[in-house]
């Protein structure tokens, strides 16, 4: 009787076991995977000094007026960046605030840049000169220059950068 208790016993435990290898007939659910891609934006600010310029009597005589600052970029990346591009536009203003001019008037401006070149390293700063001619349609020299700076790191992040600076 042992020899067939014995043989039960294996019987069994082989059952049991080709039981759990045939596996669970009900599916399982899966977790979808997030194929979202994020893109990391570069760290840089624009600082002007002096955030609010003197104006003067322009030597160009096409022009009222003159000013000049420079702004200060800092990449606080761990890549370098490249600025792809700057836009400016000036706009007559009151107390900092922008008026709209007259309809069929508008300002009159060009202005002059002098960056170093445009690429930043991780953690640095590049000081960019700029002077402003200009005109504007109230006969006033009160203006606001608005900047844009459009920068790309080398891991591929992109953005832009804006500061403004008054002219009195």
């Amino acid at each position: 009787m042992t020899d067939s208790r014995s043989r039960s016993l294996w019987a069994a435990s082989a059952f049991a076991l080709w039981m759990v290898a045939c596996g669970n007939p009900t599916p399982t659910a899966t977790t979808p995977t997030d194929t979202t891609t994020t893109t990391a934006t570069a760290t840089v600010t624009a600082t002007p000094s002096p955030g609010t310029v003197t104006a003067a009597a322009s030597p160009d005589k096409a022009y009222a007026w003159t000013g000049s600052f420079d702004v200060t970029i800092s990449n606080t990346n761990t890549s370098p960046i490249t600025i792809k591009s700057i836009a400016a536009d000036l706009q007559q203003s009151s107390g900092g605030i922008v008026i709209a001019p007259v309809t069929g008037t508008d300002e009159s401006f060009r202005f002059s840049v002098r960056a170093p070149g445009n690429r930043i390293d991780a953690n640095s700063t590049m000081v960019i000169p700029f002077t402003f001619y200009y005109t504007l349609p109230n006969g006033g020299r009160e203006a606001v220059v608005s900047l844009s700076f459009s920068v790309t790191t080398d891991a591929g992040a992109a953005g832009s950068v804006t500061s403004s600076v008054r002219l009195q």
